[in-house]
């Protein structure tokens, strides 16, 4: 009986060993994107299983609930940013100096809706007291506010690839000869045309981030947090509070993305969502056996949908789809008919699409806006990829795919049916876009740590370490003329001056005194020469 109750506590204690402590963490992901949603109820599940406690702040109602999570649910984000104006507007073609400009003023208003919610606003006026803070954060740095309301380390987490707005939180190095902005779509082999471009495109976003997103951010700050500070204390800056997050999750790998350097404070969790496949409903499956000519899943994502497609271009779709009768198209459509619909096609307003990817080998291509979750699906079940980028990062993740050699990009508002064609008659039948996705996704998952370890590992270390103060950079703390040596630059400049100033200077003052000297022996000469001339000429006279 002694030795059982030894080997039970000898097991608690291992466990504890793995898990750590049991803390509360508060994570808010208030975007109303689905793939957010996804990466931080993904987070959350971990950390549960990890044994803390989570107060979660979400647009989106967790799948399963659990005793371990205080949902916080803020109603009414996905109407008041998803709007029937915005979502048709999605289909629009719009600059890259639009679309930065509508991002920063669309999160802003995104940030004010959210603190002025009267679930968040309850949450900042309870008694809660938490140990860290995971916040979504790209674009919204304002909700920083809740590290420094109750005292804790933050964490923020980016739904995309490394930028401007993470660089900044960790003092990351950013090369804009190699470094393509996310919004551009360029390859990191840059023309110098593309580098110009790349240049500019930099320097405007560096003005808009000063000019524009940082005080709007720091207005919403201050408006909703500086009332409650107690009296007398001075609320810190939001650029402090930018400037000391521990941790930055990016939604990238190196198996997929390009190599660039990154602060040992960035952690690339590209494809945190994966789960094991679930069984196809029976229905889904026997369509799915049946096509014997292979599968297409057509899906524009979360936030781009299908029903706002023009005319010309579903029809030209379904007349496509209508030639190849051995395929089946499941196709992500959000009403319940869809005009002109044809016999092998099946629709939905959802759709299991990673597990119709991972089902067997059947599905032979994904039809795609383009959105990062959606790629690495495909690349984890080796399915090509022929992408119809909209916004945002889209047509960067388009360009990896395409670089790669498992994806084709097409220009949606160039879309005809005998492109389309085209393009998915090649798809179809050309087997190197599923050599080279099952070859990205052996590199993706060439790991000796999976990609949800690695994030609850950097989690429990800043729990541990109190906020990771040993991995942040010492750039945070210098200003942008010591960061880019400026002043150094301008002391070897009149260092130099000085070196060669000085010598000149000698040597002007030598040559100087010498030509003075020149001069008044020459002078003394002359009048010699023209005193002894007078001399002669008055002996010449007489």
């Amino acid at each position: 009986m002694f030795s059982k109750t030894i080997f039970i506590l000898l097991l608690y204690l291992i466990h504890t060993l793995n898990y750590g402590f049991c803390e509360r963490i508060l994570a808010i992901f208030p975007v109303p994107s689905k793939t957010n949603s996804i990466i931080g109820e993904t987070l959350v599940r971990e950390l549960i299983s990890h044994g803390h406690q989570i107060t979660y702040v979400t647009p989106y109602h967790m799948r399963e609930g659990s005793e371990a999570v205080q949902e916080i649910f803020i109603d009414g984000t996905v109407a008041f940013a998803r709007n029937e104006e915005y979502l048709k507007e999605l289909h629009q073609p719009h600059s890259v100096l639009e679309t930065i400009t509508q991002s920063i003023f669309g999160s802003a208003e995104l940030v004010n809706f959210t603190l002025s919610h009267k679930e968040v606003q309850k949450l900042l006026r309870s008694d809660a007291s938490y140990d860290l803070l995971i916040v979504d954060s790209f674009m919204m740095d304002a909700l920083l506010g809740f590290a420094n309301h109750y005292k804790v380390p933050s964490v923020v987490v980016c739904t995309t690839a490394s930028n401007k707005w993470t660089d900044e939180l960790v003092g990351n190095p950013y090369n804009p000869a190699y470094s393509p902005n996310l919004f551009l779509g360029s390859s990191n082999k840059m023309t110098f045309t593309e580098r110009i471009v790349n240049a500019l495109l930099s320097l405007f976003v560096e003005i808009s981030y000063q000019y524009l997103y940082l005080p709007a951010q720091e207005a919403l700050y201050q408006r909703f947090f500086a009332p409650l500070q107690p009296k007398d204390v001075k609320l810190p800056s939001l650029e402090d509070l930018i400037h000391n997050v521990s941790s930055v999750f990016v939604n990238s790998h190196p198996g997929f993305h390009y190599p660039r350097a990154l602060m040992p404070n960035i952690v690339e969790i590209g494809g945190i969502h994966i789960r094991e496949p679930k069984k196809l409903p029976a229905d889904v499956d026997r369509l799915y056996t049946l096509a014997t000519g292979g599968v297409i899943v057509l899906t524009l994502g979360s936030t781009t949908r299908s029903k706002d497609m023009q005319k010309e271009k579903r029809d030209a779709f379904n007349r496509v789809f209508k030639e190849m009768p051995d395929v089946g198209i499941f196709w992500k459509w959000e009403d319940a008919q869809m005009p002109g619909q044809v016999d092998n096609v099946i629709i939905g307003p959802w759709l299991p699409q990673f597990d119709l990817l991972m089902f067997g080998n059947n599905t032979k291509l994904l039809i795609t806006d383009g959105g990062i979750s959606s790629i690495y699906e495909a690349i984890f079940s080796g399915t090509p990829v022929l992408g119809i980028p909209m916004h945002g990062d889209q047509h960067f993740n388009m360009r990896l795919a395409e670089e790669a050699g498992f994806g084709r990009t097409l220009r949606y508002d160039t879309l005809t049916e005998d492109i389309i064609r085209e393009a998915v008659v090649d798809m179809l039948k050309n087997e190197t876009y599923r050599r080279n996705a099952e070859r990205v996704s052996r590199q993706m998952q060439d790991n000796p740590l999976s990609v949800k370890e690695k994030a609850m590992h950097s989690i429990e270390m800043i729990l541990r370490t109190g906020g990771a103060r040993h991995l942040r950079s010492p750039s945070l703390d210098l200003s942008i003329w010591q960061l880019y040596l400026v002043d150094v630059t301008l002391c070897i400049v009149a260092g130099c001056v000085l070196i060669l100033a000085i010598p000149a200077a000698i040597i002007g003052i030598v040559l100087r005194r010498s030509n003075r000297a020149s001069q008044s022996a020459i002078n003394g000469d002359t009048k010699r020469t023209e005193k002894s001339s007078r001399s002669d000429n008055s002996k010449k006279e007489k």
